[in-house]
């Protein structure tokens, strides 16, 4: 059986912060599994079910739509150290209603969803953590909203930067522009402008 290494900032996470007893962690990393997604590859499409906890160790992905005009509309971005997938199927158990491609080649830590409840029932402290992280995951997406109906392009765009300041080497421009909801020569315009100011 393959060793899996945990980063730095994944066992932080559940020995620092959480505080699981050494036991606790070893059961609970003794369920993870190693996934890889190539680049421009899917990890969930809708009509799938997300059955796993995937932990992003390397690579990038994009969370999308498909409007009824048959465009892609990015919905947000996934970096190292996040947890990838539908929140909304993995809670519910319903289809997936959006798409998660891999931007880059990515490698992920992957625990079933059937496991990590079962292990929340042994360890509670995952599910305080765990629903902890669903308030997160709802307030940011409330301020994405936000953000998207009453920010700028300009101001959206110093904001992603901030957040992510190596986004624009890593994403392309096209998603970029359609998470921004802006058509990607106007995304082109708007970094000229800003980079001369």
């Amino acid at each position: 059986m393959m060793t899996i290494e945990f980063p730095d900032k994944f066992v932080a996470l559940f020995r620092s912060d959480l505080g699981l007893t050494v036991e606790e962690y070893a059961l609970f990393t003794s369920h993870f599994h190693k996934e890889f997604v190539g680049k421009k590859q899917h990890y969930l499409r809708e009509g799938d079910f997300n059955t796993l906890k995937a932990y992003v160790t390397k690579g990038c992905s994009r969370n999308y739509i498909i409007d009824e005009t048959g465009k892609e509309k990015t919905l947000f971005f996934c970096f190292e150290d996040w947890w990838l997938g539908d929140i909304e199927s993995f809670l519910t158990g319903k289809p997936c209603k959006q798409y998660v491609q891999a931007i880059e080649d990515m490698e992920l830590l992957c625990i079933t969803k059937a496991d990590f409840y079962k292990l929340g029932e042994r360890i509670p402290r995952l599910m305080s953590w765990f629903n902890t992280k669903i308030q997160k995951t709802h307030f940011a997406t409330m301020h994405r909203l936000m953000e998207a109906k009453c920010s700028q392009p300009e101001e959206q765009y110093l904001s992603l930067l901030e957040k992510q300041p190596d986004i624009y080497q890593r994403v392309p421009l096209q998603y970029i522009a359609s998470y921004m909801n802006i058509e990607p020569q106007s995304l082109s315009r708007l970094r000229k402008r800003l980079t001369q100011k």
